[in-house]
């Protein structure tokens, strides 16, 4: 080289060459990559419905006892209920945070988040992208897309892993299988084991355990029409305001609206003396065949000045009624009343409702939080003296009192032949 100092600068010259079009070449190829595939954390909020719950952090081994609102949850945490209930929620990284994922937990279920990840650029055509374990018990997860950017949410259990896209799914993991249900929208499993996948639909089902497939199999399907509020609230639904007791003094609202990113009905009133307002729908549907039917809310209390739900324990912020013929033609009613406001006093309000003719427990909920219900199965409820419903006339969700603000963004009767 050095008795021929010419080849050494061409070397070098070629050398120089190629390394500037190496450069002119990844270099704007890796920051391409970069604003198509980088990702930022999803900020993720647990709202603790009946506390206490359960968390493990991560790098944590001992869990902790959960009784407030956690808005920051970090990947790798693990959420475990006993007869509690929670929800994890998933907000895209913008200003107004939308909500992208809802996973609702139940009694007695471990739910492992273990990321939640969105598209730090716009440019970029991924999807959000969060990934669970239920470990065991039962989740309902509701998956959303943001306006033009799709969401998958991928479901690991013990037994194989959904891939869920835009819609509304049951996860229920047991000691000998894992079922997932599809409400509205499209599924894929993936079995552990060598058995390929199955994708399923609306109103569809599957088991898959340690030995084989079952599905797709039919599922429980939803007795009510625009039960999540996406269409008009005239498709399907009627609103009413009726028993003003002071004259002169206003009815109540409903008005249609979105809470959180998600379709709501609000039903609402400020005044004096009594007065109900609500929606309701008929269904007329035949029951005597049916095994199954539950009753799913997702309802908000906002307010309500009378404590419980009044002196006669009818006046609540919240409360279904499904009106229904048993098999001798009589009409009957079975209510399940809501509130958020305890009585302080001693004697206080009853607990259910004095004058009707079925007297649930109301049930106690947290103020100015999403709380998911899910009844038991109602044909036995609804069998009242040995007659069992042969129809579902009409279902409806009202309020009742003087003042009050509630909102109500799913309303299920699922049933079963």
């Amino acid at each position: 080289m050095r008795d021929n100092p010419e080849r050494l600068a061409w070397i070098i010259l070629f050398i120089s060459f190629f390394i500037c079009i190496a450069l002119a070449v990844s270099v704007p190829l890796g920051i391409r990559y970069y604003l198509l595939h980088a990702q930022v954390v999803q900020r993720v909020a647990l709202e603790v419905q009946r506390p206490p719950l359960s968390i493990r952090l991560p790098g944590r081994e001992l869990p902790l006892s959960v009784t407030e609102h956690h808005n920051e949850v970090p990947e790798r945490t693990l959420v475990t209920t006993a007869a509690t209930a929670g929800r994890l929620v998933c907000h895209a990284p913008k200003a107004e945070s939308p909500i992208i994922a809802i996973a609702q937990l139940y009694d007695q279920t471990s739910l492992l988040l273990l990321s939640a990840r969105s598209p730090r650029f716009a440019l970029s055509k991924l999807p959000h992208q969060v990934n669970l374990e239920v470990q065991r018990g039962r989740v309902r997860i509701t998956v959303a897309n943001e306006n033009s950017r799709a969401t998958v949410v991928e479901v690991r259990t013990p037994y194989g892993m959904a891939t869920l896209t835009e819609g509304t799914y049951w996860i229920n993991v047991g000691e000998n299988g894992t079922e997932i249900t599809v409400r509205e929208g499209h599924a894929r499993l993936t079995a552990w084991t060598d058995k390929g996948s199955l994708t399923l639909g609306p109103e569809q089902r599957a088991v898959i355990d340690s030995e084989q497939w079952r599905g797709p199999l039919p599922a429980a399907r939803n007795l009510v029409v625009n039960s999540n509020f996406a269409l008009p609230l005239e498709h399907g639904w009627t609103s009413y305001s009726k028993d003003i007791q002071i004259d002169g003094e206003p009815g109540g609202e409903v008005l249609q609206t979105e809470m959180e990113g998600r379709p709501a009905v609000v039903i609402e009133r400020r005044g004096e003396g009594h007065a109900e307002t609500g929606i309701t729908q008929h269904l007329g549907v035949d029951v005597r065949d049916f095994s199954l039917l539950q009753l799913h809310l997702l309802l908000y209390i906002d307010e309500h000045n009378v404590p419980v739900c009044g002196y006669l324990g009818s006046e609540c912020p919240i409360m279904v009624r499904i009106d229904y013929k048993d098999y001798d033609g009589t009409d009957q009613q079975w209510l399940q009343g809501f509130y958020a406001v305890p009585d302080t006093a001693t004697p206080g309000n009853p607990p259910f409702c004095v004058t009707c003719g079925i007297r649930n427990d109301h049930i106690r909920v947290p103020a100015d939080t999403w709380y998911s219900y899910d009844s038991e199965n109602l044909v036995p409820q609804l069998s009242q003296l040995g007659r069992a419903p042969a129809q579902i006339k009409s279902i409806t969700v009202y309020a009742s009192g003087h003042t009050y603000r509630a909102a109500v963004a799913e309303i299920e009767l699922i049933g079963q032949e």
